[in-house]
């Protein structure tokens, strides 16, 4: 049986990290590791990832800091049209990924504030963990442009870029509706930590509410693939009526789909981000119904967009949602060519 499950966790392609700029509340939590008599190790000191610079022209020039959660496709993709705007502009980015460790991710903080870099570009690994990253950051005087996850206090950031996450929660509950519409048991794969997994949650249950769906499990899948497997074993072995999933991202769903394929299992499959993964399994016309994309490249284009205005005192917009988009059966074909939107 672990073999059977190896090979389809191998078959849905595994991403590191949470596509939704996840974090955990407590990183010994998310690791695994629990209070002992050991003195805990020192936390590993942060260096950067990628120094993108472009070529130096004897003008003063900007100096930017790049963090998130931890390493994904996702982020890759919301970075890449950013650093690409950065180096138009002939300044220079400063990557290093939090590791899905919010103690690391504050080293990263600090070596940002000890190189003088002129602005952040945060995605916290935890939204509570992220106070002293912001007092931090204050106190040296350097902007902040949130994005994707929201810290704990929007009102220590510049600017927040980010995905209506509600909706995206709203659109999967919809199309749940649509594909169900006499309801049934259902289960939830969430991620209590993040709070744009929460409100895609909130936004998925409001969508189904009244419609005669009965939520049997509602569990904390850790926004990660292993973790999200694991509990929808249990959760199919205890509930032998369910019909869907819904999981607040694509890792959490490949999770369930992995499961549910393993089982045998005709139940159906409902994420959130339309990471090229989740697009590749709605396509194949199974289990998996529906993913709400999120615009990540456009999330990357509006951040350093907005990043440049606050800079150079422009006028600007401090809350930029994106609206996401539902993907299907009756559209997945027109979102194949890119991996991400």
């Amino acid at each position: 049986m672990k073999k059977k499950l190896l090979g389809i966790l191998l078959s849905v392609s595994l991403v590191a990290g949470m596509l939704i700029g996840c974090g955990s509340k407590e990183t010994g939590t998310e690791t695994g590791t629990e209070g002992g008599t050991e003195a805990p190790a020192a936390p590993e000191e942060a260096e950067p990832e990628e120094v993108a610079e472009a070529p130096a022209d004897g003008e003063k020039h900007y100096v930017f800091g790049f963090t998130e959660w931890g390493s994904a496709s996702f982020f890759d993709a919301v970075y890449a049209p950013l650093e690409e705007m950065i180096l138009a502009n002939g300044d220079t980015v400063i990557h290093s990924e939090g590791k899905a460790d919010a103690t690391y991710q504050m080293s990263v903080i600090e070596d940002f504030i000890a190189q003088g870099v002129d602005l952040v570009f945060y995605n916290p690994v935890d939204a509570e963990a992220s106070q002293p990253a912001m007092e931090a950051l204050k106190e040296a005087g350097i902007p902040v442009v949130n994005f994707d996850s929201q810290v704990s206090d929007l009102s220590m950031v510049n600017a927040f870029v980010g995905t209506d996450n509600y909706k995206a929660g709203q659109i999967a509950g919809e199309q749940l509706v649509a594909d169900f519409p006499d309801g049934g048991d259902i289960a939830v794969l969430d991620y209590p930590a993040n709070t744009a997994a929460v409100d895609r949650a909130n936004g998925f249950l409001d969508a189904i509410e009244g419609h005669g769906f009965n939520v049997v499990a509602q569990l904390d899948g850790l926004g990660n693939t292993e973790t999200a497997l694991s509990q929808a074993e249990d959760i199919i072995q205890a509930n032998p009526n369910l019909i869907a999933f819904f999981g607040i991202n694509d890792d959490s769903a490949l999770g369930a789909y992995a499961a549910v394929v393993s089982a045998n299992e005709d139940v159906a499959i409902y994420g959130v981000n339309g990471s090229p993964e989740g697009k590749e399994k709605v396509a194949e016309g199974g289990v998996f119904k529906a993913t709400a994309a999120q615009s990540v490249i456009n999330m990357g284009k509006q951040s350093a967009e907005v990043a440049y205005k606050i800079l150079n005192g422009e006028d600007y917009e401090k809350n930029i949602s994106i609206e996401p988009i539902l993907i299907n059966a009756d559209n997945v074909e027109d979102y194949l060519d890119a991996d991400w939107q």
